[in-house]
């Protein structure tokens, strides 16, 4: 969480600004309670990413079922990314006798890696640790969702990279995952709660392949029509043109 001094000094520039942009969700209220009886105006750009022009390759429904369902963890290795509500439900399926349902893939580097080294990891998590872009291309083609239990967020650029990747995605509802991931494509989890994310992983790995490819789908659709770098781009100049005209 932010620092009292940083969250006033943050306040004052904001309400003497024309406008503050906000990413969208939780965000844009939060902004609205801090400019209220401002001059200020809150206005939604969200982040942007790649987006690739063809649609990429969806999960076959013929796909094996009897394999492990790979989700990937892409991240800060820091308490805000909620490993350790990864961890308990790791630790909970292997508890239950269910460690070959699921295997966990964990990328990026942070203060809390070596730490899980040295502490060991259940059997169904392995750590990557930093990897570069083509590695994590592959590691977004080769999983069956993105899975991120952050505890906050703004809007994570992770969930968007795997969207563009046509990936289902299990995330916390934080800052402004609400804007990315629905019923549709997902799961938006109450962050912190590892029994929710619990019943979220068991219910993913149960659904069929042909409804993992519907959920990917949609994820492709979302990301390229509303957050892809053209759509985006062109939002900031309209609101660069609104703010040189004083509207």
């Amino acid at each position: 969480m932010l620092g009292w001094p940083f969250r006033a000094a943050l306040t004052y520039i904001v309400r003497r600004s024309a406008v503050v942009i906000s990413l969208g969700g939780k965000l844009t209220g939060i902004l609205h309670r801090v400019t209220a009886g401002s001059r200020c105006r809150v206005v939604v750009v969200p982040n942007a990413t790649d987006v690739p022009s063809d649609a990429p390759m969806i999960t076959d429904a013929k796909t094996a079922v009897d394999r492990p369902v790979e989700l990937l963890f892409v991240g800060r290795f820091a308490f805000n990314k909620g490993l350790d509500v990864l961890m308990a439900v790791a630790q909970r399926l292997i508890k239950e006798e269910k460690a070959g349902l699921v295997r966990f893939q964990l990328a990026g580097d942070g203060p809390l890696l070596a730490e899980y080294q040295r502490a060991g990891l259940p059997g169904n998590v392995e750590l990557l640790g930093r990897v570069d872009d083509d590695r994590l291309a592959s590691l977004y083609r080769a999983c069956d969702a993105l899975i991120l239990p952050t505890r906050f967020e703004g809007m994570p650029t992770v969930v968007l990279e795997a969207m563009a990747r046509a990936k289902p995605i299990i995330v916390s509802d934080v800052g402004a995952s609400a804007e990315l991931v629905s019923m549709h494509n997902g799961y938006l989890l109450p962050p912190g709660d590892a029994d929710a994310l619990y019943h979220a992983v068991v219910a993913f790995a149960g659904r069929s392949p042909e409804v993992r490819a519907k959920m990917g789908a949609y994820s492709y659709q979302r990301v390229r029509e509303l957050y892809s770098w053209p759509v985006v781009a062109s939002g900031f100049e309209r609101l660069f043109a609104q703010v040189t005209e004083g509207k």
